[in-house]
This record gives C-alpha cells, structure tokens and sequence, in this order.
C-alpha cells in the first residue's frame, strides 16, 4: 500500500500522551530536589516534605489541564474546593510512597527502555524522515512546545517508568471464570420494563393550611435554617495579561520588521494536484522483483501515454495503491515535502497539467504520475497581516513582562495596604467595587477572569484578618496570569432573620415538609394495597429501562432505577416503593419483565478485561496502603491551609 507520509504541520501544538503513564500519578513528577520548597508542609511521606507551595502547583496543574481538555464547559470550580485539594494531594503522596519505592528498592532504568518508551509515544513515532530516520529537531521542536528540554522529558520518561516497575512488581489478578464475567455483564447491561405510580409532594401542597402558632413554633424549632450570611462592600483591583497588553504599543516599523524577518509565516507554498498509478515493491526486494515491476510500470505508462484521457480507467483497473486507486489514482492537492522525496521531486518538476512522467522509483515501488492542478504560492501583503502581527507582538511582550508586573502588583497591594490608587495608577487599573458580596461565588460568573466567581479569592476576602484589618488582601492567582486583590469597605456579620423577616420562607419550608409527609403515606398506604392485592394504583406507561444507561429515561426518578434492580427478578411483576430524595414525594416501583443480556464472545473477553483491571486496581490500592504504613505518611494540610488564610 502507498501511504503517502504527510508530515504534521501543527507539532508545537501537539499534547504528549504517554501511554504507559500509571492512572494514579496525577501530577508531573516533581523529582526530588523539589521537596525543599519553602513554606507550610501539606504533608511528609517517610520523612520528605510535601510544601503547601507544591500542592498549590499541582492544583493549578490540575486546572490547567481541565481548561485545556474541556475548554469552556469546564467545571473550575468542582476542582477549587478543600475536597478537590485534598484528592490532589493524595495523588502527590501516593507519587512520592512510589518514588521512596523505587528509591528504596534500588531500581534501574536503562536508556534503551527509556528510548523504547518515547518510540510508542504515536506523536513521536510519527516524527520520521522520508528516508525512514528519526527527525532529531522535531522532537526537539516538539517537547520545546511543551516547555522542555529533551534532557528533563526524558527524566520524566525515565522517572514514571521507575514508577511503573515498582507497581508491576506486584501480582496483577486475572478473572478467568466466564460465568461470574457473564452475571456481572448481564447484570450492568439487562433491560427492565418498570411502571411507575408517583405521590408528588406538589399533588398535596393544597391540603396543608398550617396555622400561624404552626408557622412561629416550626421557625423556633429550627432557626438555623433561617441565617442571613456574611456580606461585605468591597473594592478590588485584577491584574491580568490583557490589562498589561493593553499598556504595550507596538509600532508599524516593529511589525515591519517582525514581518520581513518571518516572510514565510505569511507565505503559502505552492501545491499541486496529481493521480499515480502504482506498481508496488515487497520490503527488500530482489533485482529480480524490481525489474519485473519496472517493466510492468513501462508497459502501463505506454498505454496511458497513447491515451491520456483514459489515465483514471487504467489507474483503478491496475493501481496497486487501495488507498487511491479507487478514486483513478487522485491524490488531490499537497505540498513539496508532504510526500516521500523521488515522488515529490518528480511532480514539482513538471512543467504544466496534463503531462506525464515515469516510472518513478520510491521506497513504494514505481509511479506513473500525471500532473491534474497547480495552486502558485502566495504572500500575504504586509497591509494585510499588520494588525495581526501587532497583535502577535503584544501578546509576546505582555507575556514577558508579566512575572516581573505580578511581582509589583503584589508587593504594591501589600505596601500600601489602604488604598488601591497607587496600583491602578501605575498599571492603569479600574479600581471596582461590589455590594453585599457574600462567602459564596456566584454562579453565573466565570472564575478564570471574575473574582467574585473565585472561591479562593472569596475566602481571603472572608478571612478574619482581612474582616478586622480592612486592608487589601494578598493577591491571589485566580487564574493563570491573571492577580486580584481587594479591601472590606463595609461588613455584616451572618445573622439569624427575624420571624418578620422569615415568615414567608418559614411557611412554604413547613408546608413543603408536610405535604411530603402526606405523600409518602399515600404512597406506603398505596404500596401495602397493591401487595396485598386489594388494588393498584394509577400506573404510568410501561419504561424500559437499564443500569447502563448514563441518564435515568424523562420522568424516571434515578432512585427508581436503583430500586427496580435491587427487586429479584424470580417472581414478577414485583413491586417496591421509596420516598424520593429532596421530600420530593414517593414512587411505587412495578418490574413487569426482564431481558436478560447475553454477551457475545468479545463482549465476554471485554468484561473478563474489566473484572481483572477494577481487581487490580484494589491491588494497587492495598499496595499503597502498604507503603504509607511502611514508610508513614503524616497528612499536615489542614493546618497549613490555616496559616494560608
């Protein structure tokens, strides 16, 4: 087959994506001279310090990643809780127990495995010449792009695979009984048909009238449900990379220059449309193979040659290319170096569209080539790529000057701790203020540009130094390249509503709590009827459902689904009932029929598969827990979080 060896245009761009990388290393390795940061420890693993400063990169690392895999749907602020951090700085100690490990047990790797796992890397793989060597200075473009030397990539190489030895070291369990893999997969994937009969806690609100004595004794019982929470005035100031680029001005003659000196980002290379038929080669052909298909290529580029019209009939009838032979040998348009050399060189020599040249000899075997389309190169006018370039540029300065602004902004807020006019005097900021700005971030904002979206900037605004200092905050990162900072110009504490002030909400929590409770009765007193054959309630439509379903069917509570699967399936129908989550009601469960689901072959080696991975998983987990009791792992990040705030 002729696979034509396109190379790839966007190599700075690519994200690396190596394979043999274990689930749970979370984090880029730190390596160990990291391990003397400065500042608060999170936690020690055998005596080796994990720094708050080292769980706050690996957070940001985390989110960072986020970003960049989801884009605008992701979720920030499910990561920018204490939970999230503390799942993080599992991760850091589980990394560190397996480097002490690997430290410990005096494991090696040696620069041909290190070789071999970069070789399996697809991206790297595929960074081949068209005379089959390793292109050197893409891979070294390629890992730059990621902001690394060769060197430090092949150390993270060489350190995960340490890693991975000391966990292949343990015995992986292998689940070969068909059966228990046949149940289990029956299990996750049978259908049910279920009706459902629902008591809605909306369907009884009408018949609850609580009296006034009801509604004042209900908001003396349970006042704390009726809190007013903090809430601040504030003033605050954001430093970010589009408020410093904002300040840079770059001038025509810059971006002359820029544009003179890299012509060819702003030129287009010529292309040229062609169609091959192909007489292909076997690997290491003998003289006598290769002049066997020389003749055959001969005898072919004759008859095309007498007449040219018929060049895409012959080409399906005799091209030995399944990839283009299908289309009359078209290979539509590319660019010089997008094909192996003998071949491209051939096309970008002819003179005009219609001739024909061969045989060509390639590492494929022999071409004959007609020329279909010709695309001349373009350069774009100076005029045209002006203010793109000075975009460019800016963008460039703005990210150097940026550390070193941080730097000031921060000490700025610090040293003049009263007021934000110096600092947005001297990066020309807006100095903005909020109203009644609550401990909980909004909703709607976006917590990469909106402090009062951020949860981390919230809490520092929210701390007791900053409620009884009223001075600006340390700025805090809430996002990359981006600073803010802000001062309490008015507090109120949390406060419990008056009755006054809570009535309304005190009567609607009331009557919602007691039109559930007439709900479920209805429900249990519906559920028993049923059971005992007396009467059935007002069914729904029959549902199919089924536990590999990601969503509960539309009007299918998800508790329901649950219950449906947790009825033995001996005697049907059977029934079941349950409150609703929420006192959302309750729900009377009826399972009419089961189809069970029989696995095919591959379905079955598939469940095996997973059955073994999910064992080895809790392998690796009791592996860990093994660690951390050899070794000890002391968990300090409460504490620290504390002299944080």
């Amino acid at each position: 087959m002729f696979d034509f060896v396109r190379k790839h245009t966007k190599l700075l761009q690519v994200l690396l994506f190596l394979l043999i990388f274990p689930s749970f290393v979370l984090f880029g390795i730190q390596g160990y001279d990291s391990f003397n940061n400065n500042g608060s420890l999170a936690a020690k693993v055998d005596g080796i310090p994990i720094s708050m400063q080292q769980l706050d990169n690996a957070q940001r690392s985390e989110i960072a990643r986020m970003q960049q895999s989801l884009g605008a749907s992701a979720d920030i602020k499910s990561l920018d809780t204490p939970e999230a951090k503390l799942r993080t700085l599992d991760g850091l100690i589980r990394q560190t127990l397996l480097q002490v490990a690997v430290r410990k047990q005096h494991l090696a790797v040696s620069d041909s495995q290190v070789q071999q796992a970069i070789l399996q890397i697809p991206q790297i793989a595929a960074l081949r010449k068209p005379d089959g060597s390793f292109d050197v200075e893409a891979y070294r473009q390629l890992i730059a792009a990621q902001g690394m030397t060769t060197a430090q990539f092949e150390d993270q190489v060489r350190e995960q695979l340490l890693l991975q030895q000391a966990v292949d070291g343990i015995a992986q369990p292998v689940i070969e009984s068909k059966a228990i893999a046949g149940q289990l997969y029956d299990w996750q994937n049978q259908k049910r048909q279920v009706r459902l009969a629902l008591f809605s806690t909306q369907d009884y609100l009408s018949q609850v009238q609580p009296s006034a004595a009801q509604i004042e004794a209900f908001y003396k019982d349970h006042t704390v449900l009726f809190q007013s929470p903090q809430r601040a005035d504030i003033q605050y100031v954001v430093l970010s990379l589009n408020a410093v680029r904002q300040g840079i001005v770059i001038t025509p003659a810059q971006a002359q220059a820029y544009y003179t000196q890299h012509i060819a980002e702003f030129s287009t290379p010529e292309e040229r449309k062609a169609s091959h038929i192909l007489i292909t080669l076997p690997p290491n052909p003998t003289p006598v193979q290769v002049q066997a298909a020389k003749t055959k290529a001969d005898a072919i580029l004759a008859e095309v040659r007498k007449d040219p019209a018929q060049f895409a009939a012959i080409a399906k009838r005799d091209s030995q290319d399944p990839g283009s032979a299908a289309q009359g040998g078209n290979l539509g348009y590319f660019t010089q170096n997008a094909m192996v050399k003998p071949f491209a060189d051939a096309v970008f020599a002819m003179k005009k569209v219609g001739d024909i040249v061969g045989p060509v000899q390639s590492p494929y075997g022999f071409h004959i080539i007609e020329l279909t389309g010709i695309k001349p190169a373009e350069q774009k006018p100076f005029t045209q790529v002006q203010s793109s370039i000075q975009a460019q540029l800016q963008n460039q300065e703005a990210q150097k000057r940026f550390p070193e602004m941080s730097d000031k902004f921060s000490n700025l807020v610090y040293e003049d701790s009263r007021s934000f006019a110096q600092v947005a005097t001297k990066y020309h900021l807006q100095v903005l203020t909020a109203e009644n700005v609550s401990p909980t971030p909004k909703e709607t904002g976006d917590s990469k540009s909106d402090p009062l979206a951020n949860a981390a900037f919230l809490k520092a605004v929210f701390s007791s130094n900053s409620i009884r200092d009223r001075r600006n905050i340390s700025a805090v990162e809430i996002a990359p390249n981006t600073l803010a900072s802000a001062r309490i110009l008015k507090y109120q504490p949390a406060s419990t509503l008056t009755f006054a002030q809570a009535q309304d909400q005190v009567r609607a929590l009331l009557v919602a709590q007691q039109a559930a409770t007439l709900a479920v009765k209805a429900g249990e007193q519906a559920l028993a009827a049923a059971q005992q054959g007396k009467a059935m309630p007002a069914w729904g439509s029959p549902v199919e459902i089924s536990q590999s379903q990601t969503t509960a069917p539309p009007g299918v509570p998800a508790a329901a689904v649950t219950a449906a699967f947790e009825l033995p399936a001996a005697k049907l129908p059977a029934l079941t009932g349950l409150p609703l989550p929420g006192q959302a009601g309750y729900v009377i469960v009826s399972v009419d029929s089961v189809s069970k689901a029989k696995p095919d072959a591959e379905q079955l080696r598939a469940q095996q598969g997973a059955m073994s991975q999910l064992l080895s998983q809790g392998v690796t987990e009791a592996y860990i827990d093994s660690l951390k009791k050899r070794y000890g792992v002391e968990v300090l990040y409460k504490a620290a979080a504390q002299a944080h705030s």
